[in-house]
């Protein structure tokens, strides 16, 4: 078991990376406090009914909401229903909700902390890939609005995130594959014997090899957590976690949030990225390889050469929260392990880039 500080002033928690988590000694936190569960549809009965046990005998007051994860779900409606549960059952200011479940889950779960009563608690048990080395860090709490994902939001911190390895053997491969994305992102952004290592050691991640997954886990918590506690508001490096996510959000919006996932639509923008990197930071074409190589074995089943619309995906992006102005923000590379964030990108330079997986 690893424990990974989050040293954010004022809001300093840990991530606990481990196997077989969720148990009632990790659970002492919430010992005669208001609890109400938030937990994903997904998630196995096994895995539900030991924390349902749990927090029903821990707490002082215990109630559950199921929610089904999609970017569709991640809205309005879906946050009044759990404010709603709130002000229904009477829960007070200290009460203190928990997830249980995927990106999806853990955010709509810390906004609706952040906006009941001006904020209450929340604890994270991420249960994909993706959310463990992602959305269990910094405090980024949102719902999607139809013109843009993620639109309506604050930041706030949890009080403490289990990132339980258990949980992963239940998913999917292409689960496995978009959480991936994230990992190699952080690699590419700030560690470049990291991403050595995951050349070396993706085989074994992929297919969940305990050591090298938890290895994966920590190391990508770490770059993340360092780069939070700089920078919690995102006014200068924290920018740099969103590689890949300017292309990427325009991508998810512009298949309707159904045809790619966020790690795919991740995957895809780091490539156009890479192109834009090419083009204006002299990233080199063996970098551009390799790291197109290393995506490539992480998402066997994704198509990468898809011809999109340019306009219609340029436009996606004029709605993107990373905005300067009326100019977009690229987080562009220099070489592997080395960031940079350029706001003077053309508008024809932005069309190869999205034409350069063709």
């Amino acid at each position: 078991m690893k424990k990974i500080e989050v040293g954010i002033k004022g809001n300093h928690y840990q991530v606990i990376v481990g196997s077989n988590l969720v148990n009632q000694e990790n659970l002492q936190i919430l010992k005669d406090r208001e609890v109400l569960l938030v937990v994903d549809q997904n998630i196995p009965s096994e895995f539900k009914d030991r924390i349902t046990k749990d927090l029903a005998d821990l707490s002082s007051k215990f109630h559950t909401i199921e929610i089904l994860p999609s970017e569709e779900n991640k809205n309005g409606v879906t946050l009044d229903k759990m404010h709603s549960k709130l002000i229904t059952k009477r829960y007070s200011r200290e009460c203190c909700l928990v997830g249980l479940g995927g990106g999806i889950t853990c955010d709509i779960t810390g906004f609706a902390a952040a906006t009941y009563q001006r904020g209450v608690n929340f604890i994270l048990f991420p249960s994909t890939l993706l959310s463990q080395v992602d959305a269990s860090v910094g405090g980024k709490t949102a719902i999607n609005h139809p013109q843009g994902k993620n639109m309506i939001g604050a930041f706030h911190q949890p009080v403490q995130v289990f990132a339980d390895v258990s949980l992963l053997s239940f998913l999917p491969d292409m689960e496995i594959s978009n959480g991936l994305s994230e990992v190699i992102k952080h690699a590419l952004i700030s560690d470049k014997e990291y991403f050595e290592w995951l050349e070396t050691n993706m085989e074994d991640i992929i297919s969940l090899e305990p050591k090298a997954l938890e290895t994966a886990i920590t190391t990508s918590i770490e770059i993340k957590a360092e780069i939070v506690a700089k920078d919690e508001k995102e006014k200068g490096i924290r920018k740099y976690l969103n590689f890949g996510h300017t292309f990427g959000h325009a991508i998810e919006l512009y298949g309707g949030f159904k045809e790619f996932s966020h790690g795919q639509s991740v995957a895809i923008g780091m490539l156009m990225a890479m192109k834009l990197s090419y083009i204006y930071e002299g990233f080199s074409e063996d970098d551009l390889i390799r790291s197109r190589d290393l995506i490539n074995k992480a998402n066997p089943n994704l198509n990468f050469n898809i011809n999109f619309e340019e306009k219609k995906l340029i436009k996606n992006m004029s709605v993107d929260k990373k905005r300067v102005g009326n100019n977009l923000t690229f987080i562009l590379l220099k070489e592997i392990g080395q960031a940079k964030i350029n706001t003077d990108i053309k508008e024809e330079d932005i069309a190869k880039a999205i034409h350069s997986l063709v």
